[in-house]
């Protein structure tokens, strides 16, 4: 009778404890592994100038790396989305983010936007947005394009900019994903766009929500796990060089 009654009395406990493990479930969701796409395209994801490469660049790590999956190609559902990049310790003042247009080939480039914006050396991950105006025409669903940024070491001479580039895609959301995204909590949200292989969306998703909660260690975590899974683990504890969107 008594191991009945432990039984019993030890029941409800399962319970709370069943009932805080679910609870724990998001936060693991969250931290869901990004997939990508099968298909992948040439490009540098880390980069290295063509004279002394690294003149510029002070501390460790000691690159400029874009944050993209290994395959170089990065989709997204926005028709301006945001792209981001580790910017090094450096002694550069000033960086170039450029988006082209590329023939059938993916050959011959056009640059579609192109900017130049002041740094000042401190290392951590930054982002651009493409703006939204009536000069810069919205990504066309289904079209590649190809994007880079620069560290300009040496104003005077370019040829010492260390560069990196990628590849953007503008997706459609499915039906069923599209509901889904309506529906879901914040969290949840970031767990959709990785499992769909959707990227930009779910770093800017992620970024936002660290933004506007720097001190939440989920999301930290969460951070981590993202670019680990890509291979980017090295910059993972680098802080977020951005305003809070508002």
């Amino acid at each position: 009778m008594r191991s009945v009654n432990r039984s019993a009395i030890a029941a409800p406990w399962v319970g709370v404890l069943l009932g805080l493990m679910v609870c724990g479930l998001p936060v693991v969701a969250m931290a869901a592994e990004f997939h990508p796409p099968q298909r992948g395209v040439p490009g540098r994801r880390e980069g290295g100038g063509t004279r002394n490469p690294f003149a510029c660049i002070q501390g460790s790590p000691s690159q400029l790396i874009a944050l993209q999956p290994a395959t170089n190609l990065g989709l997204t559902t926005a028709a301006y989305p945001r792209f981001f990049w580790f910017m090094p310790k450096s002694k550069a003042k000033l960086a170039e983010f450029t988006l082209f247009e590329v023939d059938e080939r993916g050959e011959d480039r056009t640059s579609l936007y192109k900017t130049t914006f002041s740094i000042d050396g401190t290392a951590g991950v930054a982002s651009l947005s493409l703006p939204s105006n009536a000069t810069l025409p919205p990504l066309v669903v289904g079209k590649d394009y190809r994007w880079s940024v620069s560290l300009v070491c040496s104003a005077s001479d370019r040829s010492k900019d260390i560069t990196v580039d990628g590849w953007v895609q503008r997706v459609a959301v499915k039906t069923d994903l599209a509901k889904q995204l309506a529906a879901a909590k914040p969290s949840d949200r970031v767990r959709l766009y990785a499992s769909n292989g959707i990227w930009l969306d779910t770093v800017t998703t992620l970024a936002d929500q660290r933004c506007t909660n720097p001190k939440d260690a989920a999301l930290t975590k969460s951070w981590a796990v993202l670019l680990q899974s890509v291979q980017l683990g090295t910059i993972a504890d680098q802080p977020l060089l951005q305003q809070c969107q508002k």
